[in-house]
């Protein structure tokens, strides 16, 4: 089939195009950005459309076969009305086109009339669709697991934060969260279907859990400790999100949805298309080991949320030319030293030595080469003549890289860029970074400053020809 992905850049889009093309699928994807398209390792591989629903969906549509739509609106007022008006205009189009199927993914509902205005919002978009000319396949899932996922990544990072783990009293309502290998696998299944099949059909995983379990289940399958979790009496969605964004890569314009769902019960009542995936349903464990595997459609691509980081930038003009500071940078460590506070950075490795890592170790590769040992550091990255990536092997709450980069200016300037990346690990490694930002800026100040003043001196330094 000739297949259109509106929301190819999305999570589930991003995984569906490479699936579909796998199953011998022609695709064409509708997006608004193409520059993060072109992040993506298939986009030269389908065609495109740019624009979004309402100018672009006759173009997009027309000689497709099937459509899927997964694109919502999760922030700003007014987003349920938006999200309702394109699944109108997109159907329209999609009749006027010719198309044979139109495929929607939104979320699994609560049996009652009571509705988070999220989920009421992703029920209105499938009925404008079940209501259009083109007949409609509606998915109805709840929290996806896999890496990247919005609500995946905020289990993530809440189950590993702390030992005790305050949840609202809501986190112990049920839920039944799917793999993505599952989604994907439903998703195209519906290109199967009767050509007059216009219906809804939930699909879920295995098991029906409370929140409070993905929390404590999350962190058995990683080998961390199960967190304790205490239940508080809070209802205020949109001050957790807040909370939720401090703390995890989940912008609160994602989170505040997400928390606002926990509300209900939001578990499957019906049957899948076309029936259960080839050996059932994932279950949440391996699901989540797929996960953290980054295993096939589970791991990781560009255009995924990325890790929580916090940042540390030092910047130096430099009297010398970037090719004479690259040999003060791609000098760095061993004997030659860190250019920083005498005494420090030993210092740093004899703590570390005692807490069993690696210590100072003093050592230099022969030649830098990405996975060599420099000193405590590991390199990641060589850009010859421009830069050097490192990560920390010490012991920290967290993982640490450090940029050091070369970018040259003019008339013989070049400029010294330092910037150190920490991914902290837990409440803790929010702790640690805050507790030891006074001396970990004092300390790689004079470091830049120091690289920068030894590169202007090999410059005044060397004979004139």
């Amino acid at each position: 089939m000739h297949c259109l992905v509106i929301g190819a850049t999305g999570y589930v889009g991003a995984r569906l195009v490479p699936h579909l093309r796998s199953a011998g699928h022609a695709v064409r994807v509708l997006v608004r950005d193409e520059a993060k398209l072109d992040r993506l390792p298939w986009a030269s591989d389908v065609d495109r459309v740019v624009g979004d629903v309402a100018a672009a969906a006759d173009r997009a549509c027309a000689g497709v076969d099937a459509v899927f739509y997964l694109v919502h609106s999760m922030d700003g007022p007014g987003y349920a009305r938006r999200d309702r008006e394109a699944a109108e205009r997109l159907a329209a189009a999609a009749g006027a086109a010719g198309v044979r199927r139109v495929v929607y993914l939104g979320g699994l509902q609560p049996a009652g009339s009571e509705n988070s205005a999220h989920l009421a919002s992703r029920r209105e978009t499938g009925d404008a669709l079940l209501a259009g000319p083109v007949p409609a396949a509606v998915l109805q899932a709840g929290i996806v697991v896999g890496a990247g996922s919005a609500s995946f990544e905020m289990i993530r990072h809440l189950a590993t934060l702390s030992p005790v783990l305050p949840l609202p009293d809501r986190a112990w309502n049920a839920v039944q969260p799917i793999g993505i290998d599952d989604v994907l696998h439903h998703l195209t299944a519906c290109l199967d279907l009767p050509d007059d099949v216009n219906r809804t059909f939930d699909i879920g995983g295995a098991e029906v859990l409370s929140f409070r379990e993905l929390m404590t289940g999350f962190a058995a399958v990683a080998g961390r400790v199960r967190p304790v979790t205490v239940p508080v009496p809070v209802s205020a969605p949109r001050m957790l999100a807040r909370a939720v964004q401090a703390l995890t890569p989940v912008d609160r314009h994602l989170a505040g949805p997400l928390l606002e769902s926990m509300a209900h019960d939001l578990i499957v009542r019906d049957d899948p298309p076309n029936g259960p995936p080839p050996g059932g349903p994932t279950g949440y464990a391996e699901a989540v080991r797929r996960a953290l595997a980054e295993e096939g459609a589970a791991g990781r691509v560009p255009t995924d949320l990325p890790e929580p980081e916090l940042h540390s930038e030092h910047v130096e003009d430099v009297a010398a030319p970037a090719a004479v500071l690259w040999e003060v940078i791609s000098g760095v460590g061993g004997e030659n030293g860190w250019y920083t506070v005498p005494g420090v950075w030993a210092l740093r490795g004899g703590l570390d030595r005692l807490l069993g890592g690696v210590g100072a170790r003093r050592s230099r590769p022969a030649r830098l080469v990405e996975g060599a040992e420099l000193d405590w550091w590991r390199v990641e990255e060589v850009v010859e003549g421009r830069s050097l990536l490192l990560r920390a092997e010490t012991k920290t709450p967290g993982t640490v890289f450090l940029e050091l980069r070369a970018e040259p200016v003019d008339d013989g300037r070049s400029r010294y860029v330092q910037r150190v990346t920490f991914r902290p690990d837990g409440l803790s490694g929010f702790a640690y970074w805050y507790a030891q930002l006074p001396a970990h800026d004092f300390v790689f100040a004079v470091m830049a400053r120091t690289i920068a003043g030894v590169a202007a001196g090999r410059v005044t330094r060397r004979p004139v020809r």
